[in-house]
């Protein structure tokens, strides 16, 4: 089967591997399925709790080791919202697919809940840099696919609820080919939300979008996350968004991967763009820039191992 990709100004289709990972995660959905059509959870508030130790990932490519991170040491507690943020290639993607099952550490273990993390699962929506939808199914049956695997009574129903959110309801009949990259991000989260997984992992899910829109998601964003309560693990390049947004900050370093910085973002919540303006915002801008900097100059000087 052939899909139309960005010719005639349509959008690219999804990555190979992308679509797979998202199909096997769905599988697990079915295979876990062991109870009769139900209302799925309003919030699993008590799920989601992270714990990564000591774990390291190489990769190896024509003869030579590359270490993509290493000793990573992290506990995420359930329903908080943490980013993972660096400089480009400092293994910020690696560790979210560590998190996820979609890559198996070299050494160390990630557990959820308590259980350890061997493949992708239904614990973990994920939403890609790139969309993963299924390109021959509508948007609205894009979203339904998590919920009618699992057995729920209004597949349908959950699905509309869930492109409302994000703004799509009266897309609900296009196919991905048909909507916009930054369209097809926001199907890609509602379809993600929509089975109210434990741990919602989002590797940079807004760099589509325009400005406006990034900052319209972003607040409806906290705003989901606040009513579900799931754990959010989000990559991004974004200094302000990933304060905006955040519980934690995890500062990544370069070459190879580490945790340069923990840093607690401490601002009241609900948050509003205006949070901008405050003192604290200002100073905890000022830190986390710098640690940011001084990585990216590490690169930019060829000071990296």
């Amino acid at each position: 089967m052939s899909f139309i990709g960005k010719r005639h100004g349509l959008a690219e289709t999804p990555p190979v591997a992308a679509v797979a990972a998202n199909a096997l995660a769905l599988q697990r959905l079915k295979e876990t399925r062991s109870m009769p059509a139900r209302q799925l959870p309003a919030t699993r508030a008590a799920q989601g709790a992270i714990r990564i130790e000591n774990v390291s990932v190489e990769f190896k490519r024509n003869g030579a080791t590359s270490i993509a991170v290493k000793d990573i040491n992290i506990e995420i507690a359930a329903g908080e919202f943490t980013a993972l943020l660096g400089p480009s290639g400092c293994g910020k993607s690696t560790l979210l697919n560590v998190i996820g099952g979609m890559v198996r550490p070299t050494r160390g273990e990630t557990c959820i809940d308590g259980m350890a993390v061997r493949e992708p699962s239904a614990t973990c929506g994920v939403v890609f840099q790139q969309h993963s939808l299924f390109p021959w199914m509508t948007a609205l049956d894009n979203v339904a696919f998590g919920p009618r695997m699992l057995g729920h009574e209004a597949p349908l129903a959950v699905a509309r609820e869930f492109l409302a959110m994000v703004g799509l309801e009266k897309f609900a009949r296009a196919y991905p080919a048909q909507l916009s990259g930054g369209m097809q991000q926001r199907v890609g989260i509602a379809r993600a939300l929509a089975i109210r997984p434990p741990v919602l992992l989002m590797d940079e899910p807004f760099g589509a979008l325009d400005a406006q829109t990034r900052s319209i998601m972003q607040e409806e964003l906290l705003k989901i996350w606040s009513e579900l309560k799931t754990t959010v693990v989000f990559v991004t390049h974004d200094v302000d968004e990933a304060i905006f947004l955040s519980d934690r900050i995890f500062v990544m370093g370069n070459a190879p991967g580490c945790i340069k910085d923990d840093i607690r973002v401490g601002l009241d919540r609900p948050r509003t763009p205006e949070v901008v303006q405050s003192p604290g915002y200002g100073s905890l801008h000022r830190r986390v820039n710098r640690l940011i900097r001084e990585e990216s100059m590490k690169v930019f000087n060829g000071t990296v191992n």
